[in-house]
């Protein structure tokens, strides 16, 4: 199950520790592409700097004077490694050769080997260039901050098999070597391999020279590693590293072991599942990126988004928690508040920060609203009261922030850009208002257990009113949906141009028409609040998702999305209007919209949608963008099946706090009569074993409970409670 092959040579591939991460084609190579810092977003990284543009390997038959750059022609991923198989890639000299590279969890560098096996029936002299070309530089938005690249990157020879480089303007420091025997090394700043590279970097090449008999093999190491603060850090790492990287491989694939077997999914007869489901896990530790001075969180996406975003957490982070990792969750949200602090103090959630701490993007509306949403979840799993009094006081400014400053008119819906992020589009939108309804929730709920009566009081009604609000506004009862946005329509006439604009570039021809019989249908008065279905965005379903839908509006509502307006191939359009994207985002919080209200066939069916694009492009991960596009590992993935999974089939609701357990299950009628079993589930400090099977009306339930804490099996309405460490029973629906 840990290995994925792949035979797209082309294709990008993206792995790490929590310290290094490298991203390059899975042909060996690293070409420059990329736009937040244009055509450097690939090669290796020790955030918040660039270590490498690259690393190459050229052979030569010194008898027929025949040189080869090798390039891959096969890729293997496995969670802790990348492998590389030459096996045609080395034309017309009899060698074949594997390369093996990973970055240690806890290290600042990452070492590859190469095995060469000479298959030939004669001597075999070969000569071996390994090439390296760094490129010092700082993480996207350095430059807003007044943090610029150096001119050059400077090297030091310290002996014939090692080369420190640092930048000329900053201690941020690279140490490269290998365990090749020889000492032929060159450097200098026009020294390149097959590909030419922007940075503005140096090339280093060790060379040697190899006698091979026939079936011989010959191995070695290259070694990578690096400081963003001081040449005693870098050679320290440098030193440990090359002396047990056998031993940090070894611990590296523990650790992944270990992701494999918390949570562990195995649904009967459907093997798809259960390995999407673990390689979704390690995925999510690909994405964990640490950097000291500023702390530990879970990154967007790989390689193109490396760095912190609000948005994307407060959906990830729910996945996090349903998969047994709450220190990460802590750590990521503990990393978010610490910059809103710092930047904004009025509770605010910012929405993304690089990895140099810099603060790009302040908040967008949506997000202050789905934090304060997700801290109570947070709590709700972890039982830990300290955490939630130290967010409880930013949560406070936080539904000030929105129902204060972002709401002038005071009808309770926060104005500004929400999860889609669309130029002009920054009105009252349908999931900022829904997740301020769900914060008005958590917030009562938090006040509550923090005895704070006359805030509970307060927030409750709030809560009610906002979710009574939304249910009227946002309704449009002839199309049996919810609105993307509310405003006059005298708010939205001055942005129908440019909205056309989007259109016409998307391909849609008539949309003029569409909104001038919109705004026709608005009536006189035109500075009255009404709803407007402006592009069918994925996010009218959030209405569903977060339980702020009346019934018969959230059943009216989903019937009505079920249908290829909206459902394409591989899931949810991010716009029902222009059907010209899907992402796993869009699709799994579809998905928990249908099973949350009662129909988990229907959100099988969008998940198994999403399936199909599973190793599309990398082996073992889904795509950004379905079903092949965007960034090659994305963090909210693992909202887009942990959420659904754990949440909702197995129906896993916790509260830490007072060791209570429910489970609700609703399992797809396409798993009747399979046993679907969920191992080492985590909630706080305690574990827990369920096996559910579901046949013709009954539940079987097996629940493991070592901790005894009081579990609750709810089953179509009949209920059981117990508190024994093993628990088998057996409930018909009423």
């Amino acid at each position: 199950m840990a290995r994925t092959t792949s035979k797209h040579p082309f294709n990008l591939y993206y792995n790490g520790g929590e310290y290094v991460k490298i991203c390059g084609t899975q042909d060996g190579y690293f070409p420059d592409f990329g736009h937040h810092v244009a055509n450097e977003m690939g090669g290796v990284w020790l955030h918040p700097i660039k270590l490498l543009d690259g690393f190459w390997l050229k052979l030569t038959d010194k008898k027929r004077n025949i040189s080869v750059w090798s390039r891959a022609d096969g890729f293997t991923s496995e969670p802790w490694d990348s492998r590389f198989q030459y096996d045609h890639g080395l034309s017309y000299i009899p060698v074949s050769m594997e390369r093996t590279q990973f970055a240690p969890e806890h290290v600042k560098g990452m070492t590859a080997a190469y095995e060469i096996k000479h298959y030939g029936d004669e001597e075999l002299q070969l000569q071996v260039e390994l090439l390296f070309r760094t490129d010092l530089r700082p993480v996207w938005y350095s430059d807003e901050v007044g943090i610029h690249d150096g001119t050059a990157d400077e090297a030091t020879v310290l002996n014939p098999r090692e080369v420190l480089v640092k930048d000329s303007s900053h201690d941020w420091y690279t140490l490269v070597g290998t365990d090749l025997p020889g000492d032929q090394v060159e450097t200098r700043p026009d020294l390149y391999g097959p590909e030419f590279t922007a940075g503005a970097g140096c090339g280093i090449a060790f060379r040697t020279e190899l006698r091979l008999a026939p079936g011989e093999k010959h191995s070695f190491n290259l070694f990578v590693a690096g400081s963003h603060t001081s040449r005693e850090e870098v050679e320290e790492t440098y030193r440990h590293l090359s002396a047990h990287y056998a031993g940090l491989l070894a611990e590296k694939r523990e650790v992944y072991n270990a992701i494999a077997d918390r949570a562990k999914l195995t649904i009967e007869g459907e093997n798809e599942w259960n390995e999407a489901f673990t390689w979704a896990k390690w995925n999510n530790q690909w994405l964990i990126q640490k950097v000291d001075g500023i702390g530990r969180a879970l990154t967007a996406g790989g390689p193109t988004y490396p760095w912190w975003f609000g948005c994307d957490n407060t959906y990830s982070l729910q996945g996090v928690l349903a998969i047994g990792d709450p220190q990460l969750a802590k750590d990521t949200l503990n990393l978010l508040l610490q910059k809103s602090e710092e930047v904004n103090g009025n509770g605010r959630f910012i929405h993304e920060v690089t990895t140099l701490g810099a603060v790009s993007n302040k908040g967008n509306t949506q997000e202050t609203a789905h934090y304060i949403a997700f801290v109570w979840d947070l709590f709700r799993w972890t039982g830990d009261e300290e955490l939630l009094r130290r967010h409880y006081d930013y949560c406070v400014k936080g539904i000030d922030w929105l129902l204060g400053e972002m709401d002038p008119d005071g009808d309770l819906f926060p104005s500004g850009y929400g999860i889609i992020e669309i130029a002009g589009l920054n009105m009252e939108l349908i999931d900022s208002a829904v997740y301020t309804a769900q914060a008005l929730r958590a917030m009562t709920e938090m006040s509550g257990y923090l005895q704070n009566s006359e805030a509970q009081n307060r927030y409750s009604k709030l809560a009610q009113r906002c979710a009574d609000a939304v249910n009227k506004y946002f309704w449009q009862e002839e199309e049996g949906l919810y609105a993307d946005a509310v405003a006059p329509a005298s708010d939205v006439a001055p942005k129908v141009d440019y909205m056309v604009s989007l259109a016409e570039g998307q391909g849609i021809n008539d949309y003029r028409e569409y909104v001038d019989g919109l705004l026709a249908a608005s009536g006189e008065d035109a500075s009255a609040d009404r709803g407007w279905l402006l592009n069918k965005n994925w996010v009218i379903v959030t209405p569903m998702e977060a339980g702020i839908a009346e019934p018969d509006k959230a059943r009216r509502a989903l019937d009505n999305m079920r249908n290829d307006t909206f459902i394409g191939e591989y899931g949810t359009y991010l716009s029902g209007m222009y059907q010209q994207g899907t992402m796993t985002i869009s699709t799994g919080v579809h998905a928990v919209a249908e099973v949350a209200n009662g129909n988990p066939d229907a959100a099988l069916d969008l998940l198994n949608r999403m399936k199909r694009s599973f190793s599309r492009v990398m082996p073992g991960s889904f795509s950004e963008m379905s079903p092949d596009y965007g960034c090659v590992v994305q963090a909210w993935t693992i909202y887009a099946i942990a959420v659904p999974f754990i949440r909702h089939f197995f129906g896993v609701e916790p509260f830490a706090a007072n060791h209570e357990l429910k489970i609700k299950p609703q399992l797809p009628a396409a798993w009747n009569g399979k046993a679907c079993s969920l191992e080492h589930l985590v909630v706080a400090d305690a574990k827990f074993d369920l096996t559910l099977t579901q046949n013709d009306g009954t539940l079987k339930a097996v629940i493991h409970n070592e901790a005894g804490w009081k579990v609750t099996v709810d089953w179509n309405g009949e209920t059981v409670t117990s508190s024994e460490k093993h628990i088998e029973l057996e409930l018909s629906a009423n």
